[in-house]
């Protein structure tokens, strides 16, 4: 999947995060929560999308999720904003996969290669070594006291049919995959499937730190999260309305997730918002104390530094700004020498230097084919 956008990254913090996260900490268990600040133009989308860009090269499930359009307040509306995205057909496959490893078909395809079954037996295995292995198969699931048997049950019910299609409960496997995904399930649909957890706030946790630790079993590298537009949560005129109780859930919410990350491997999740979202004493981050402690550096520094949780992007451009006004000018389209005199870097007012420098960048082109 490509982004045929131009993108320049700022500071070369997608890379860094790539290096530093992505391809090592989180990939070996670890997690991370970071925040993009900027100005309107900064480039905060586009980041977020080349970060997306990034993780799914490297083999993570990605989801994107904007505060404007969805509703992220209490932490079971997120989760739902979120796990509604995945594939779980390939989430289904992974596990699949996994079993059949386990149970020494490592060239089976779940989902391609039909039943498992038939397909050990023409190795020349005994039936009855074949019937143990298969009845096992899925139960590394349970090797880890981190996954919640619901979640296992659920997740064996979702991988059988890539298994052994001919012994699949479709019901079941819909419920289960319904389930996962934060859909609407009634209470006697779980019975039937042998599900006993509510998705609800609490449940939700406990269902994505499941999750986490079962891909990590199944050899996957773990998930990305972006939420951008947080500044929606002040207000605005966006579909979706907060209210200082709902603003307040989505902080909490948001908390939670920072404190909790030791027990969710593999999850990386980067917050973005304009400035009002950070500063605003009222309504932004600052106005919830639990979460604005964790989200602050301790100490202000006048250059970025990668390693802070909280990046702003007008620093991250303003650091070497002719290095990055040239990179712009030269992925938009214009010579270097015309855009090193084209813009100055704006310090002031609500609109990013990156937002003026890439409008007179096209308002050039446009003149220039016009003439």
């Amino acid at each position: 999947m490509t982004d045929p956008r131009p993108f320049v990254d700022p500071g070369g913090i997608v890379g860094f995060w790539r290096e530093r996260y992505l391809e090592s900490y989180v990939a070996e268990g670890g997690s991370g929560v970071k925040w993009l600040r900027g100005r309107q133009g900064s480039g905060k989308t586009a980041t977020l999308d080349a970060l997306r860009h990034v993780a799914q090269a490297a083999g993570y499930f990605t989801a994107a999720v904007s505060a404007r359009e969805v509703q992220i307040g209490r932490f079971d509306e997120l989760y739902r904003a979120v796990l509604g995205q995945l594939p779980m057909d390939e989430m289904g496959r992974l596990f699949a996969a996994e079993a059949a490893r386990r149970a020494g078909a490592g060239a089976f395809r779940p989902g391609v290669d039909g039943d498992l079954e038939p397909y050990l037996l023409a190795q020349g295995r005994p039936p009855e070594a074949v019937s143990a292995d298969l009845a096992t198969a899925l139960d590394f699931l349970y090797a880890d006291r981190n996954i919640a048997p619901p979640v296992v049950t659920a997740l064996r019910h979702i991988s059988l049919g890539l298994l052994r299609p001919s012994l699949a409960l479709d019901a079941r496997r819909e419920t289960a995959s319904t389930w996962i995904s934060g859909g609407k399930v009634s209470a006697s649909q779980r019975r039937r499937a042998g599900i006993g957890l509510v998705l609800d706030r609490y449940g939700a946790r406990e269902i994505l730190r499941s999750l986490l630790y079962a891909n990590r079993l199944a050899g996957g590298k773990g998930l990305l999260v972006t939420v951008d537009d947080l500044d929606a949560l002040l207000g605005g005129d966006g579909p979706v309305r907060y209210t200082r109780l709902r603003r307040d859930d989505a902080f909490e919410a948001i908390r939670e997730l920072i404190d909790e990350g030791a027990s969710m491997p593999g999850l990386f999740v980067v917050f973005a918002g304009r400035p009002a979202a950070f500063d605003d004493e009222r309504a932004g981050l600052r106005s919830y104390a639990a979460l604005a402690m964790r989200v602050e550096p301790e100490v202000q520094a006048n250059r970025s530094n990668p390693y802070e949780d909280l990046q702003d992007l007008d620093l991250l451009w303003r650091d070497n700004w002719p290095h990055w006004r040239r990179a712009l000018a030269e992925a938009y389209g214009a010579s270097a020498s015309e855009a090193l005199e084209s813009q100055t870097l704006a310090a002031v007012g609500a609109v990013s230097p990156v937002k003026l420098l890439v409008d007179a960048i096209h308002a050039r082109e446009v003149g220039a084919h016009g003439a």
